[in-house]
C-alpha cells in the first residue's frame, strides 16, 4: 500500500501484518545482539528469556491492530501516525539486523574456519555444517554477501531508497531464507528468516503500484528483428532445444543408472592371485571400493574406509544398454591423449552385487562387488 492509501480505512489483517512484522521483528533483533552477551551463569535463562520476550511481542502485536482497527473504525484516531511509525520501525529493525550478520561475514565471525568440521567426513556433516563448510571455503565470497547485506541496510534507513534497499537485499534473503529451510539451520533461525523475507515484500508491496506501473512504461527503444512469426517461433525454440537437450541427455545417462552407487570389492583376483585383505595399504591397485557416478565417471579407491583422491584412479566409462550390459571401461592412467578402451565383462548381476572381469593393461582381474546401502 502507498501512504496515501493509508488514509483509507484497512483491514485488520493488514494492520495486524505490520504490527507483529515491526514489534516481533524489533524484539528478535534486539535479542540478537543482548542474548550472546549475557554472562556464562546465566546461559541457562537465555531460552525462556527469548520465548518469552516473543510471545510477548505477538500478544502485544494482536492487541495493538485490535485497538488500532476499532480506533480508525470509529475515526479517534489518525490511523496514518501508526502506519508511518510502525512501518519506520519495520524499516529501521531490518537494517539493523541484516547489517550484522552483513558485518559478521566482514569480520569472519559467519562462516569462520571450523576444525572439526574440517576433519569430519562429508557423509556425517549435518546441514548446517555442510552449509557452513561451504560458504565458509570463499572468504571472498562470504564478504561480497555481507556487503550486499550492509549496503542494502544503508538504503533501507531512508525513505528515498528504501526501494532499491529492498530490491538488494530481498534476492540475498530468500536465497539465506531457502539455505535454512532446506538444510535445517534451526527453527529460531529459520523464524528470523522468514519475518524478514516477510517484512521486505511488505516494504516493497506498500510500492506496488510504481513497480507495475514502471514495467508497464519501459519499452526498448532498439528496432524488432524479422516479423512476428520468426520472433515467436524463436522464442519457443529458445525454451525448447534446452529442454530436449537435457531430457535427451538425462536419459542417455541414467541407461546406466543400475551400476550408479558405491560398491565394496568382496574380492579381488590378479592373473589367477587373490588379494589379500590388507593388502590396499602398500598396493594402491589392490582396490577395496568401486564408485560409479553419472555422466561416465568412476573411482577405483584402495582405501575401504573414506575416499582418497590422491591414491584413486579416475576413470571413465560407456555403457550400452542394448548390448548386453555391454560395458567399457576407459583408462587414462598411460595417456592422456590415447586412452585404454577395456572391455568389462559383467556377469551375476543383480541389484546388490555383480562379478567383475577385465584385463587391465596385461594383468587379469576379477572382482566380487557388492552394493553398499548409504
Amino acid at each position: 500500500m502507498s501512504s496515501n492509501e493509508t488514509q483509507n480505512k484497512t483491514k485488520w489483517i493488514l494492520k495486524f501484518t505490520l504490527s507483529f512484522l515491526s514489534i516481533v521483528g524489533g524484539i528478535d533483533s534486539v535479542l540478537h545482539i543482548i542474548l550472546p552477551l549475557f554472562p556464562y551463569k546465566l546461559n541457562q535463562y537465555i531460552i525462556p528469556i527469548g520465548m518469552s520476550s516473543l510471545i510477548t511481542g505477538i500478544v502485544f502485536s494482536i492487541g495493538l491492530s485490535f485497538y488500532w482497527h476499532y480506533k480508525e473504525k470509529n475515526d479517534l484516531i489518525d490511523s496514518q501516525k501508526y502506519y508511518i511509525w510502525l512501518t519506520t520501525i519495520l524499516r529501521y529493525w531490518l537494517a539493523f539486523y541484516i547489517s550484522t550478520f552483513g558485518f559478521e561475514k566482514l569480520f569472519d565471525v559467519n562462516f569462520a574456519y571450523s576444525y572439526h568440521i574440517e576433519d569430519a567426513l562429508v557423509n556425517t556433516l549435518t546441514g548446517q555444517e555442510l552449509t557452513w563448510k561451504y560458504y565458509g571455503h570463499s572468504y571472498y565470497l562470504t564478504v561480497i554477501i555481507g556487503l550486499f547485506q550492509i549496503i542494502g541496510s544503508i538504503l533501507l534507513l531512508f525513505r528515498r531508497t528504501t526501494l532499491l534497499g529492498v530490491l538488494t537485499l530481498l534476492p540475498v534473503q530468500i536465497n539465506i531464507l531457502l539455505i535454512n529451510l532446506f538444510y535445517g539451520i534451526g527453527p529460531l533461525t529459520t523464524f528470523t528468516s522468514i519475518i524478514m523475507v516477510i517484512g521486505l515484500s511488505y516494504l516493497s508491496l506498500e510500492r506496488k503500484e510504481e513497480i507495475i506501473d514502471f514495467f508497464r512504461r519501459y519499452k526498448s527503444t532498439l528496432p524488432t528483428v524479422g516479423n512476428t512469426t520468426l520472433r515467436k517461433s524463436i522464442r519457443f525454440l529458445c525454451i525448447l532445444i534446452p529442454f530436449l537437450f537435457v531430457f535427451y541427455y538425462s536419459y542417455d545417462v541414467r541407461k546406466s543408472k543400475k551400476y550408479f552407487g558405491k560398491w565394496k570389492v568382496e574380492s579381488m583376483t590378479r592373473n589367477g592371485r587373490v588379494i589379500l585383505e590388507n593388502e590396499w595399504q602398500k598396493d594402491t591397485l589392490a582396490w577395496k571400493t568401486l564408485y560409479i557416478e553419472e555422466r561416465g565417471k568412476m573411482y577405483f579407491c584402495p582405501n575401504p574406509h573414506l575416499y582418497l583422491d590422491s591414491i584413486s584412479i579416475l576413470m571413465k566409462y560407456q555403457y550400452d544398454d542394448d548390448k548386453n550390459q555391454n560395458f567399457k571401461v576407459i583408462s587414462f592412467e598411460k595417456s592422456r591423449n590415447k586412452p585404454d578402451t577395456i572391455p568389462v565383462l559383467i556377469s551375476k548381476f543383480k541389484d546388490k552385487s555383480m562379478q567383475w572381469k577385465m584385463i587391465l593393461y596385461k594383468d587379469t582381474i576379477q572382482m566380487e562387488l557388492k552394493k553398499v546401502n548409504l
